[in-house]
This record gives C-alpha cells, structure tokens and sequence, in this order.
C-alpha cells in the first residue's frame, strides 16, 4: 500500500529534475543575461581571499570577464550571502548553474510541503509543486539564477513558525532573509511597532550573526564600503536598475512622471506612508480577531513589495504566500460578501497565471503588475477590518 506514495514522489522529483536541466542546457546561450554571474563572482572573489573587495566594482567586471566572458551586473547583497553560493562557486560556471537549479528545485519543494502543512492544508505537496512552478516570477528566478524562492522559504518557515505559536524561531527565520533585507525590514517593522518581544529577539540574534559573519568576510570596513556602494549603485554602467521592470510604488511613479523626478519621489513617499499606515493599523486589528491574524501577515508581505526601494521582476515569487494564505482564506470562510469574494477571485486569477506577466515583460511595462498587487492590498485590507469587527 505504501508502494504507490513513493511512485508519486519519484515521479514529481524525476519531473522537477528534467525541468533544471532543461535550465540548465539553455544556460549557455542566455548567460549573459541572467544574475547567476554576478552571485557566482561575488562567490569566487570572497573565495579566493579577496572579501574585502566585494564593493569594487571594477573588481567584479574582472572577475566577470575572467569566468563570463563579459561585463554584466552587479552583486548587491550583503557579503553573508556568498556564504549560500560559495559551494556552487567550486564548479565551473555551466556546472554551478545546474547544481544552483537543482538545489532551487529542493527548496520548491521545501515550500510545497511548508505550505501544505500551515496554509494549504488539504493539499498535497506533489499537487503544490507543479502549480507554484506556473508562477512566472518562479520560472524568473530559476532563468536568472536568482535567490527568491530562498527568501520565500524564510517567510513561509516563519509564516508556519507564527501559527504555531513559536514567535522566537519565526523571528529568527525572518532575519535569515535580509539578504533582500529592503523586503524583510518591512516586516520586520511591523513586529517592532506591535511589541512581538520574542519575534524581535530572534530576529536580532540571527541579525547579530549574519553580521558577524559578513564582518568575517569582507572586515568591518564593508559597514562604509556597502553602503556608499548601494548609493552609487544607480549611477554605475550595466546596474540594470529601470522603473519599467519595478513593479512597486516607486517604479509605478517613476514611470508615470518620467521627467518630473521630485514629483516622482512625493508621489512614492506619500503612498508609501499610506499603505503602510493602513497595513499597520489592520495589523493591530488582526489581533482582536484570531481568524484574520494570516491574513495580516499575508497582506505585510503584499506591502513589503509595494513599499521595497527595489524590487526584481523574479523578486515577487514571495506573492505565493499571500496568494496561498488568501485563496485558503476563500475556501474556509463561507460569510465573504459575494461582492467582495468575485473581486478576490479575479484579482488572484490575474496575478497567479501568466499572460498578466507575459504581456507586461514583453511590452516593457511590468511595473504596472503593482496595480493588481494594490487591488490586492486594498480587499484583503477590507476583509481584516471586517473580521475585526465585534459581531
């Protein structure tokens, strides 16, 4: 009887399998296109001694040329996270790109199963595989080699974490996504203003580490050198930074007063301030109604997006969690007003399946995916508040 389970999982990993190599037979032709060089070179500087030089980015175009044959972007992260790429940076380029998928593939599946057992919870991980890897910003993340579906895990681990009362060990999985911290410092925010002591105990410990470790990798100087890094980052050739591909408030208003850039800047700080106000006080509701305590968490996430400085087109592969949380939501809560449930169903359906990301990366205007991503702020907002509503 126990025979026929293992049959279902060889076949779904055989499948996950072919599927990175796929990914990775198509690698040579599109390198030069994707982030994995810029992760990999970061990888092989601190490697070969020279951690101290992260920021230099005539250090980076060296190595660049050196192992790419090129220039391409720039590696962003903080000096910790080539810690996660130094085993890949071992192998050749082609090879560490293979090994990178299939380790990507190991981590859907950590998310599938993490889902099934705190959000989905009917649904099998075999079944939730496939059906995040439909998710464009997914299938991003894996062309471009990039780190998304790590910080995905994070929050689905912390996610779980909260719902099972355990608030130090969600804590502690949040900070172990500041690798992308412009997204996780959102949340954390969110925690600090509340007073949730033990999620910010474990998220300053594990914060306290990371930054031990990235004074281990590239000395105390990289506290200067980072920094000004970032600001300059705008301003190097090939930084790839473009409002077309933001699809957040920021790349919203900057492409919208392309030539009025102080009005672009009041535009996104005043909207910013809004929607984090409004995150935050139904945040503070979810606490009277323990049935919207998800969906708070859910919507934080929606907001990080909307509210980052920066985010990549693969960087909303984070949207499953709250696309999970409030489909679930839907299924579970039978008095949702009619009117509301069709705008929650449209708005999902838009943002899960592709022809919304297709057509936007195709005509160059995927910062306007941050529309669907406020819709879907603005009803799941709506939903807390009438949780929280005694009767």
């Amino acid at each position: 009887m126990r025979v026929r389970p293992v049959i279902k999982n060889l076949f779904v990993l055989s499948a996950l399998t072919a599927l990175a190599i796929y990914f990775a037979h198509l690698y040579p032709k599109m390198h030069e296109g994707t982030d994995f060089a810029n992760l990999y070179v970061a990888a092989q500087i601190v490697l070969q001694g020279r951690g101290q030089q992260l920021y230099d980015a005539a250090l980076q175009h060296e190595f660049q040329a050196r192992y790419f044959g090129g220039a391409g972007t720039y590696f962003v992260h903080p000096p910790f996270e080539t810690l996660v790429y130094l085993p890949f940076s071992l192998l050749v380029p082609a090879r560490a790109y293979l090994m990178w998928c299939l380790f990507n593939m190991l981590l859907l599946i950590a998310v599938a199963r993490a889902m099934a057992q705190s959000v989905l919870t009917n649904w099998s991980w075999r079944v939730l595989s496939p059906m995040l890897l439909l998710f464009v910003p997914v299938l991003l993340n894996f062309l471009h080699g990039q780190d998304s579906l790590l910080l995905l895990f994070f929050l689905v681990s912390a996610f779980a974490a909260l719902q099972g009362g355990k608030e130090f060990v969600a804590g502690c999985f949040l900070a172990c996504g500041l690798f992308k911290f412009h997204l996780v410092l959102v949340i954390a925010i969110f925690f600090l203003f509340t007073g949730r002591k033990k999620v910010l105990a474990g998220f300053a410990s594990v914060a306290a580490i990371l930054l031990l470790i990235s004074a281990a990798i590239s000395g105390w100087g990289f506290l200067v050198s980072y920094p000004r890094f970032l600001a300059n980052f705008s301003h190097l050739p090939l930084a790839g930074v473009s409002d077309q591909q933001m699809a957040n408030l920021r790349g919203f208003f900057g492409l919208a007063f392309p030539r009025m850039a102080p009005v672009a800047l009041g535009m996104t700080v005043f909207s910013s301030l809004f929607v984090l106000w409004l995150a935050l006080s139904s945040w503070i509701e979810s606490s009277r109604a323990r049935q919207s305590a998800a969906l708070a968490f859910a919507n934080v996430v929606t907001v990080a997006i909307l509210v980052s400085y920066h985010v990549s087109p693969h960087d909303l592969s984070i949207l499953l969690l709250p696309i999970a949380v409030i489909f679930y939501h839907l299924r579970t809560c039978s008095d949702i007003p009619t009117g509301s449930r069709t705008v929650f169903i449209a708005t999902l359906g838009l943002l899960f399946l592709p022809p919304l990301y297709v057509i936007s990366l195709r005509v160059h205007i995927y910062t306007y995916v941050c529309l669907p991503i406020l819709a879907l702020f603005g009803i799941t907002y709506a939903e807390i508040r009438r949780l929280s509503v005694p009767g």
